[in-house]
């Protein structure tokens, strides 16, 4: 990392998302949450956070004079994220309880954004597609109090409503989220070509934390999905 050579990267996003909401046939409703939704200000706001944590990672993010000639190679990379999918819907969230000899069920709708985006990135050889797909949903708590007097128990809960103002934080989120998944992807891509020259075979994902100048282990799904 130290004596890595500075990289600058070509980066496009859609001017347009598919954005649709569902409607819950089970539930008879749908969400309202996307309603006065503008689809221009949230993908503005995810690649200003997308150009801003690729910085934080030593990558300078640029949008070419010419979109017909970009520099591509090792050091100049072209990432495109061409498709992006935003979902409205309800979730139906099942929260259990257990006592010592009972168990309870309680079902929620919850308002559910889930965003989908497929990515391209190009360092001088077209790798495969990326894929990521996020949950948004209403903050939910619950709890339990016991009577021994009684030998009941009251279940109580709270819901913290999604508002569109968490859908364009969500798109910080996201633009922080991918920029991340982009660099330990292509981290990874690096590390593994290089043990597989010296006949060794690469198993272990690692993730660089670019603030605390560290390494980690990533955990299971936490990061793109290779679409072959």
């Amino acid at each position: 990392m130290a004596n890595r050579p500075n990289i600058a990267a070509a980066v496009y996003f859609p001017e347009q998302a598919e954005v649709k909401v569902e409607y819950n046939d089970q539930l008879g409703k749908k969400t309202e949450v996307l309603n006065g939704f503008d689809q221009d200000m949230f993908l503005d706001v995810m690649y200003h956070a997308y150009a801003e944590a690729m910085g934080d990672y030593g990558v300078d993010v640029y949008v070419p004079e010419d979109a017909d000639n970009v520099q591509i190679d090792s050091t100049h990379w072209l990432i495109i994220l061409s498709q992006m999918e935003v979902v409205g819907r309800i979730t139906e969230y099942e929260d259990y309880l257990f006592s010592d000899t009972d168990e309870f069920s309680y079902k929620h709708p919850l308002n559910t954004v889930n965003v989908a985006s497929w990515f391209e990135v190009n360092d001088g050889n077209w790798r495969p597609v990326l894929f990521c797909e996020h949950n948004l949903m209403d903050g939910f708590d619950s709890k339990t109090d016991f009577s021994i007097w009684t030998n009941t128990i009251d279940y109580s809960y709270s819901i913290d409503t999604l508002k569109l103002k968490d859908v364009y934080n969500y798109a910080v989120y996201l633009g922080k989220l991918y920029a991340g998944y982009t660099y330990d992807y292509m981290l990874n891509s690096y590390v593994g070509a290089e043990l597989k020259k010296k006949g060794y075979a690469y198993q272990i994902m690692l993730r660089y934390d670019p603030y605390e100048k560290k390494f980690r282990y990533a955990e299971e799904d936490d990061g793109f999905v290779e679409i072959k």
